[in-house]
C-alpha cells in the first residue's frame, strides 16, 4: 500500500513569512537586556529556553506503523532526515520580551515564543498577515499536572506526564508529555506527542496522520545535540 509523510504541527519546524516591518529582527534586543517579563525567567523556562545563540540538532525518519519498518527516502517519498532550530533574535511583542526560532531548512520567518505567567506562549506569523498585532496562545502550559488539559489555540491538550523518562541520542532526559488530537484533511484524525525537557528545549516529537485509505506513518523528530549560549552543551 502506497504509503505518505505526514503533516507536521509542532513548534518545531515551523515556518512563516519573514517579520513584518515594526518588528526589525534587525535590531533585535538580548533577552537578558530586557526586565519587562517579571513571572518567569527566559533563560530557565520550561522546555524552550530561549537566548539568542541556543540551537537544537534533530534527526528525523519516518515509520510505517501498519509493519513497523523505518522508510528509507526515496523519489516517491522524499524527506530530510535532520534538521536544526536555533533563536535568530529577540524583541518585544505584545509588550513582552519574546525570541524568534527558526529552522536552518528555512531561513525566513520563524515562530515568536514567550514566557508567560501560565508557560509558553507562541505565535507563528501567517504569511498572508498584514496586520502588525501578534495574536499569543498558550502553547506549552507549565508548571501542569499530569493529566492535566487545557486549550492551545483553539486545539485541546492533554498532560500525559511530567516526569517522562526519554533516551534520545543526545541522551537522557525527564520531561513533560504533551499529546494533542485535531481533525485533518479528508476526514483524517492528526495526533502529535511532544516530550520537552526544563532548560533544554524539545527532546521528541511524534506525529502521526491517519486517513481512511492511506497507511499511516508516524514522524519522529529526535534531539541529537544542543547547543545553549549560556548553559551547558551536549
Amino acid at each position: 500500500m502506497k504509503v505518505y509523510p505526514v503533516l507536521s504541527i509542532i513548534f518545531i519546524l515551523m515556518s512563516c513569512s519573514d517579520i513584518t516591518k515594526k518588528t526589525d529582527i534587525n535590531t533585535v534586543i538580548p533577552l537578558e537586556k530586557q526586565s519587562d517579563n517579571k513571572t518567569i525567567n527566559p533563560y530557565d523556562s520550561l522546555l524552550i529556553p530561549l537566548s539568542e545563540g541556543n540551537m537544537w540538532y534533530f534527526d528525523i525518519s519516518y515509520q510505517d506503523i501498519s509493519t513497523g519498518r523505518f522508510i528509507e527516502p526515496n523519489q516517491e517519498f522524499p524527506f530530510p532526515q535532520a534538521d536544526t532550530l536555533y533563536v535568530h533574535g529577540s524583541t518585544q511583542l505584545d509588550s513582552s520580551p519574546c525570541s524568534l526560532i527558526r529552522t536552518l531548512s528555512v531561513q525566513k520567518g520563524g515562530t515568536w515564543y514567550t514566557p508567560r505567567e501560565k508557560g509558553i506562549y507562541s505565535w507563528a506569523q501567517d504569511p498572508q498577515d498584514t496586520t502588525s498585532l501578534p495574536v499569543f496562545s498558550l502553547t506549552y502550559k507549565y508548571p501542569a499536572l499530569k493529566n492535566e488539559k487545557y486549550s492551545a489555540n483553539g486545539v485541546n491538550v492533554i498532560v500525559k506526564d511530567t516526569a517522562a523518562l526519554l533516551s534520545v541520542p543526545a541522551g537522557n532526559f525527564i520531561c513533560y508529555h504533551y499529546y494533542s488530537k485535531t481533525p485533518g484533511p479528508n476526514g483524517g484524525t492528526f495526533e502529535n506527542n511532544v516530550w520537552l525537557s526544563k532548560g533544554i528545549g524539545m527532546i521528541k516529537n511524534e506525529s502521526v496522520l491517519y486517513t481512511k485509505g492511506v497507511n499511516p506513518v508516524r514522524r519522529i523528530v529526535q534531539l541529537r545535540k544542543y547547543l545553549h549560549s549560556n548553559s551547558a552543551s551536549r
